[in-house]
């Protein structure tokens, strides 16, 4: 595919920023043990500075991503023959008859092409962990509690050692993608195979890789759950001592993370039903995202009742369990068969 797409390219430079990144995570890291450990504050003014280097080149990296899907869209067209073409279209339109959700008709002066989200694969830890990264910068401004912000910082440095060393999507981009796509535009194929190739690549194209829910589903639930994360490391500070400053910040963190998840939710619903009809309600992944919300939301019903004894503790648990029911809710569909199973 190297000829098509500047695969060594997008991995010399990409590879680069994420070496970048895990310096300046090192350094980060380094000073939230510092901190973490210590009673007076350390080294807090640089590590502001670097937590702003490390968004900005998280920016970079995702802005890199950006074009390498951009060049995919450019080089990488599902174009036919003319006479395939018309089989095609003729074979579609019987298809479509009496389906609720069709596929488009091919149009040969504009083949159909890939707009593929930048969360896709091992791009979804890149874009998670980047918006944990945006978070935790106006957090650390934020809290002047150097134990609390070592948390932050220490987690961001966890997160980037595994973009590091499990998940970088520079390393071998989009290997799924590729490996699906390839036989079209490296194979000899007879018009038989490469119609029947279509045919598989193309109903995943229009409603897996150029859904329009793509671009809004994926990208809420990482929100929220850079959002869960900040309340996490609150509630664990919650547990230890009372400091209404911590709560209030996790309980902000946690509105918005509830808001996001709500809505990201709320718009995989359609996208659902045009994709897998209706036999996609006992999902894994599905029933657990609906157990993490359903924990979420009692999580901000116990701020009505923080006066009460030891609700306070309560709630800081609910936090705590908020954060593992997404990491369970996140590794489910690895583990367990369904509708996700590829995500």
């Amino acid at each position: 595919m190297e000829h098509l797409v500047p695969l060594t390219r997008f991995g010399d430079i990409g590879n680069g920023i994420i070496w970048i990144l895990a310096f300046f995570a090192v350094l980060v890291g380094l000073s939230g043990i510092v901190n973490l450990f210590r009673p007076i504050r350390a080294l807090q003014r640089p590590t502001g500075y670097l937590l702003v280097l490390l968004a900005v080149v998280f920016l970079a990296g995702f802005a890199w991503i950006g074009w390498f899907h951009h060049q995919i869209y450019v080089r990488l067209p599902l174009a036919l023959p003319a006479n395939l073409a018309q089989f095609l279209n003729s074979h579609l339109q019987m298809m479509n008859q009496g389906a609720d959700f069709g596929l488009p008709l091919y149009d040969a002066a504009a083949p159909p092409r890939y707009v593929l989200p930048l969360w896709l694969e091992n791009e979804k830890y890149y874009f998670w962990f980047m918006c944990y990264a945006l978070l935790a910068l106006p957090a650390h401004f934020r809290m002047q509690h150097p134990r609390l912000r070592a948390a932050l910082h220490i987690l961001l440095a966890v997160q980037v050692g595994i973009l590091f060393g499990a998940a970088n999507p520079f390393a071998d981009p989009l290997p799924n993608f590729f490996g699906a796509v390839e036989p079209w535009f490296t194979g000899n194929l007879s018009p038989a195979q490469r119609f029947g190739l279509f045919m598989q690549l193309y109903p995943k194209m229009i409603f897996y890789y150029n859904a329009e829910y793509m671009w809004f589903h994926p990208p809420l639930l990482f929100l929220s759950y850079a959002c869960i994360t900040v309340t996490f490391v609150t509630s664990v500070f919650m547990l230890v001592r009372r400091e209404q400053e911590v709560e209030k910040m996790g309980y902000d963190h946690a509105r918005l993370g509830f808001f996001l998840l709500t809505l990201g939710m709320l718009l995989g619903y359609p996208w659902a039903l045009k994709a897998w009809r209706p036999n996609w309600w006992w999902d894994p992944k599905i029933c657990s995202s609906i157990m993490m919300w359903a924990i979420y939301s009692t999580y901000l019903h116990t701020r009505l009742y923080a006066h009460k004894p030891f609700m306070w503790y309560f709630s800081s648990f609910l936090g705590i369990l908020c954060f593992l029911a997404m990491i369970f809710t996140f590794i489910s569909s690895f583990f367990f068969p369904g509708e996700h199973t590829f995500v």
